[in-house]
């Protein structure tokens, strides 16, 4: 290991959160036993290192953040897995559900009511302020039915 002083991983602390930095990051980064670094934190008085938990949602639209590109037009391709049926999917912890449905809880802050599809028209955009519900759907048609009527 490659000798590192208490006041450069000190430094780390002054200059990060220190929630955010683990003893184990710092000692790779520095080349040092976890221990030291363990130990400049309590002598320090430096806050404790606090895991970020993840939420399934978290996690879920990270991964369609991750796994759609841009295509143009503010439309969305998924490059991640899809279902038998040629759906994009994404997988969390164990658990399956569409990216459609992701999406739009990205852009409305709620879970769609009904299947979720593109209302662009372009087949499985996933571009969260593209997708839309049945409950969307409906007000859409209303005012055309009205007109018809």
């Amino acid at each position: 290991m490659t000798a590192v002083s208490y006041e450069e991983i000190a430094r780390a602390f002054q200059d990060g959160d220190p929630r955010e930095l683990s003893d184990r990051d710092l000692a790779a980064r520095f080349g040092c036993a976890e221990e030291f670094v363990a130990r400049v934190r309590r002598e320090g008085g430096h806050a404790r290192y606090a895991r970020r938990f993840r939420s399934l949602r978290e996690r879920a639209e990270a991964k369609v953040r991750e796994l759609s590109e841009p295509v143009g037009d503010g439309h969305r391709e998924w490059t991640g897995p899809v279902s038998r049926d040629g759906v994009p999917v994404v997988h969390v912890r164990g658990l399956t559900t569409t990216v459609g449905r992701v999406a739009f809880q990205m852009a409305n802050g709620r879970p769609p009511v009904g299947n979720v599809k593109p209302g662009c028209r372009r087949a499985h955009c996933v571009a969260p302020g593209h997708v839309t519900d049945r409950l969307m759907r409906e007000a859409l048609r209303a005012p055309l039915a009205e007109v018809g009527a």
